[in-house]
This record gives structure tokens, C-alpha cells and sequence, in this order.
């Protein structure tokens, strides 16, 4: 199976989502490390976010090979079922992680669980602000059309998905 461009993109775009948002966590780690003493720092800190960076974006990337796989499959049955199971099993990979960022000492459980929401978050945000600029155009075209007030616009846009 070849590995489709959007693939690539998106796992390339989660990958650098995560990883930055992965650098924010650690800074903050130790900003509030600098009010809180208490905060921990150092090397379990920066492993944490590492390896749980790593494991979000190899659960993003597993996903997506699965989503492509399911795009060629011409049964529904099985199409359903695929992602069922592969659902399942990248939800026990993440619990295994989780369950090792919690026993091993020299990870910090927090460090390295947060990073499993950051791909969740990247999208949800980017669907946000995708969905914003489309609305945008859609106002400045109507205020720039005279034919078409912005009630027919609306009408028009009424039926369109936010994230096309």
C-alpha cells in the first residue's frame, strides 16, 4: 500500500503541531517550576514530553493509514469493522503508554500523557479556524455584490459543510 500524499501531510502537520505544542508544555513545566518549586523539572520532564509526543503522533499516524485503507475497501461491513478494531487497538496502545508513563520513574506521568490530546486539539483548532475564513469570504462577497444581498448568500451556504 502506497502511502497517500494527505497522509503524509496531515501526519507531517500533527507531527509539528504536536511537537511545538510538546515544547510549550516543558516551558511551562519549568516556568512554574520557577513560582512553584514543587513543580517537577528536568530530564523526566523532557522525556515525558518526548516519548508522549512520539506516541501521539504514531497513534495519529495509525489512524490515518487505517482511514486510507477503509477509503478502498467497497464494503461497508467491512469497512466499519476495520476501523473498529484498529480504533480498539490504537486505544490500548495509548492506555499502555499511559500506564508506563505512570510506572516509570523516570518519565513524568503528566509530561507524558498531556501530548496525547495535543493531535485532538491541533485539528479541532484548525477546523475552527478553517471554518471562520470561508464565512469571512462569503460576507465580503456579499457586500461587494450588489445583485446578492447577504440573505442570499446565507441561503446559499446554508447546506455547505464547515470543514470542506
Amino acid at each position: 500500500m502506497k502511502l497517500q500524499s494527505a497522509v503524509k501531510r496531515e501526519t507531517a502537520y500533527v507531527a509539528v503541531g504536536t511537537a511545538v505544542m510538546s515544547i510549550l508544555m516543558i516551558a511551562v513545566f519549568y516556568g512554574l517550576h520557577a513560582v512553584m518549586p514543587q513543580v517537577p523539572t528536568g530530564l523526566p520532564v523532557i522525556l515525558g514530553g518526548v516519548l508522549g509526543c512520539a506516541a501521539a503522533v504514531g497513534n495519529f499516524f495509525l489512524m490515518a493509514l487505517t482511514v486510507q485503507k477503509v477509503a478502498s475497501i467497497e464494503h461497508y461491513d467491512t469497512a466499519y469493522r476495520t476501523m473498529q478494531i484498529s480504533y480498539r487497538y490504537r486505544t490500548f496502545l495509548q492506555l499502555g503508554w499511559c500506564v508506563l508513563a505512570m510506572v516509570l520513574r523516570f518519565i513524568n506521568p503528566v509530561a507524558g500523557i498531556l501530548p496525547l490530546l495535543w493531535p485532538s486539539l491541533l485539528i479541532k483548532a484548525r477546523g475552527i479556524i478553517t471554518g471562520m475564513r470561508p464565512a469571512a469570504a462569503d460576507e465580503e462577497a456579499a457586500e461587494t455584490d450588489t445583485e446578492t444581498g447577504p440573505s442570499t448568500v446565507a441561503e446559499e451556504n446554508a447546506g455547505k459543510e464547515v470543514n470542506e
